[in-house]
C-alpha cells in the first residue's frame, strides 16, 4: 500500500481559502553591539581610548609624538654613549683579543670592527691586535646593544703608553696616547771596589740600565767592563720618571756625568740647543763623539791582549799577537768601530771568516774567527759606525768562540798592525755652536756643581731647559 505524507496539506480551516504569496526576506541589519565592539577595538589599537572624549588639534598631536621620540630615544642613547656599561679586566692565559671580548659578551661583528680600527689607526710595530699577552689590561664602555663605544688598552708593565678606541659619528677610531710622566732628577755617586756593576748596585739604583747609559756616553773613551779599577770614582745626575700613581717607570737621560780613574778623568754634560739637536759635550763644549768606538762588541773578557810575544795555546810556542782577543758567546754581534768601506770579506787562513774595513785618515780594522757575516755584506760596501757586520764564532785556528780584532795605522804609506789605544781617538762631532756657548756654560756650571752632592740627593730644579736664540 502506498504511503502519503499529510503534514504538508492545509488544515481543515484553511481549506477552500486562496494561498498567500510569501514576501522575499530582507537582509538583517547588523546588531548595535557589533558596532560598539568594533569601535572599542579600534580605539585600543591606536591608543586613543583614553582621549576619545577630548578633542586635540592635529598640530598639537604632532608635537606630542615628536617630544616622545626625543625623550625616549635620543636622550637615553646619548647618556648611554657617555656612560654606558663599563667592563674591565685582563687578558687571560692562552687568550687572544677575540676570545677575550666574546667572553665579555661582545659580538664577533663588533670585535671585527674593533680589530679593524686598531689596525687602521695604530702602527703594527706599536700594537698588533693579533699578538696580546696574558696580563694586558682593557677597559670597555658598551651601550645597551652591547656595541663598543670606548676602549682603553694597556700592555702589561707599560706605564707610558695606552691605546684608545672611540666611536665617533658611528665609526670606531683608534689612536695611541703617551701618558704624562713626572720627572725627578737625583744624584748618584759611587766608588769602584771590584766592578762598576757592583758599585752601581750599592748606590741603590738599577745597574742594568745605568751601566748601559754610562757606556753610551763614554763609549769612545772608557770600557766600563774592563777599564774600571779599584778606587775609581763616578758621579752623575739622572732623570727618574714616575707614573700618575707615583710608581717608578724608568730612567730618563743622564744630565751630567764624570768618571775619575787612576790616570784619566772624563766629564760629560747633556745639552739641547734651540734647533732641538742634543748631544753630550765635555767642559769646553766639544762633542764626545769620537773617531773610533772603544770596542767592537759587547764581550765577556779580554782573553789575549796585544803583545809582541805570547805563548800560543794551539801551536805551543811563543809568537807575536798583534791584536786583541775578545771572548764572547757564539753569535754575539760584531760592529764596525767607525764609518768605512769593506775591503775584504772571506776566509783568511788561521783567522777563519774575516772582515776588513778601511776608514778615513789612514786607518783599517780587521775582525776574525767570525761564525758568519751580516746578511748581504760584500766588498766595496759602505758601513756606518756601530753597524753590525758579523757574529762571533770560532772558525780558523781558535780554541773557543771569540773575536780577534786587528787595528792598522798607516806608517810610511803602508798599513801596520798597531795596539788600539785611546791615544789615537779624538772628537769628531760638532762642538756647541758659538751663539749658544753662554747658555751652555751656565748649564754646564750648574750641573757640574751638583756632582759634589751626596748619593740620592734630589735636584729636580736642575732639569734642563731648551734655550731661546736670544740666550
Amino acid at each position: 500500500m502506498q504511503m502519503y505524507d499529510y503534514s504538508s496539506l492545509p488544515s481543515a480551516s484553511e481549506q477552500g481559502k486562496p494561498r498567500k504569496q510569501r514576501k522575499p526576506r530582507k537582509p538583517r541589519k547588523p546588531r548595535r553591539w557589533f558596532f560598539f565592539l568594533t569601535l572599542i577595538g579600534v580605539s585600543v589599537l591606536f591608543g586613543l581610548g583614553n582621549e576619545a572624549t577630548e578633542y586635540k588639534p592635529v598640530v598639537e598631536l604632532k608635537k606630542k609624538v615628536s617630544a616622545s621620540v626625543d625623550a625616549e630615544l635620543i636622550l637615553p642613547f646619548a647618556a648611554q654613549k657617555a656612560e654606558g656599561t663599563k667592563i674591565s679586566g685582563y687578558i687571560a692565559r692562552n687568550e687572544n683579543l677575540t676570545d677575550t671580548f666574546i667572553r665579555e659578551g661582545i659580538s664577533r661583528t663588533e670585535v671585527r670592527q674593533l680589530i679593524g680600527a686598531l689596525r687602521k689607526g695604530i702602527p703594527r710595530a706599536s700594537f698588533n691586535p693579533n699578538v696580546v699577552r696574558q696580563g694586558d689590561r682593557y677597559a670597555l664602555v658598551i651601550d645597551s646593544q652591547s656595541a663598543i663605544q670606548h676602549l682603553e688598552y694597556t700592555k702589561r708593565g707599560d706605564r707610558e703608553t695606552r691605546f684608545v678606541v672611540e666611536r665617533i659619528d658611528g665609526v670606531l677610531k683608534a689612536r695611541q696616547e703617551n701618558l704624562p710622566l713626572r720627572r725627578e732628577a737625583i744624584v748618584v755617586f759611587g766608588r769602584v771596589k771590584d766592578t762598576i756593576w757592583n758599585a752601581l748596585r750599592e748606590t741603590g739604583e738599577n745597574p742594568a740600565f745605568l751601566c748601559d747609559k754610562l757606556e753610551y756616553i763614554f763609549e769612545y773613551y772608557i770600557d766600563f767592563y774592563n777599564d774600571c779599577r779599584k778606587g775609581d770614582e763616578f758621579g752623575f745626575v739622572v732623570e727618574k720618571l714616575y707614573g700618575k700613581s707615583g710608581a717608578f717607570v724608568r730612567y730618563g737621560d743622564i744630565l751630567s756625568a764624570q768618571y775619575k780613574g787612576g790616570k784619566e778623568s772624563f766629564q760629560a754634560v747633556l745639552y739641547i740647543d734651540p734647533d732641538s739637536k742634543d748631544g753630550y759635550y765635555d767642559s769646553d763644549g766639544r762633542s764626545l763623539q769620537g773617531l773610533f768606538l772603544r770596542k767592537p762588541l759587547n764581550f765577556t773578557r779580554i782573553s789575549s791582549k796585544y803583545a809582541s810575544r805570547r805563548f800560543h795555546p794551539i801551536l805551543k810556542r811563543y809568537i807575536p799577537h798583534h791584536g786583541v782577543d775578545y771572548a764572547a758567546p757564539t753569535g754575539t754581534k760584531v760592529w764596525a768601530i767607525a764609518d768605512g768601506t769593506v775591503s775584504f770579506v772571506g776566509r783568511k787562513g788561521p783567522l777563519g771568516h774575516y772582515i776588513e774595513v778601511e776608514h778615513n785618515n789612514g786607518y783599517k780594522t780587521g775582525y776574525g774567527h767570525l761564525s758568519r757575516y751580516a746578511r748581504g755584506l760584500k766588498r766595496g760596501q759602505r758601513v756606518k759606525q756601530k753597524q753590525t757586520i758579523g757574529y762571533v764564532g770560532a772558525t780558523g785556528r781558535a780554541t773557543g768562540p771569540h773575536l780577534h780584532f786587528n787595528f792598522y795605522a798607516t806608517v810610511n804609506g803602508k798599513y801596520k798592525l798597531t795596539n788600539p789605544t785611546r791615544a789615537i781617538n779624538r772628537p769628531t762631532g760638532r762642538p756647541v755652536p758659538a751663539k749658544y756657548m753662554a747658555h751652555f756654560r751656565r748649564q754646564r756650571d750648574q750641573h757640574f756643581a751638583l756632582l759634589g752632592r751626596a748619593n740620592g740627593s734630589i735636584v729636580t730644579a736642575a732639569l734642563p731647559t731648551v734655550p731661546t736664540v736670544a740666550e
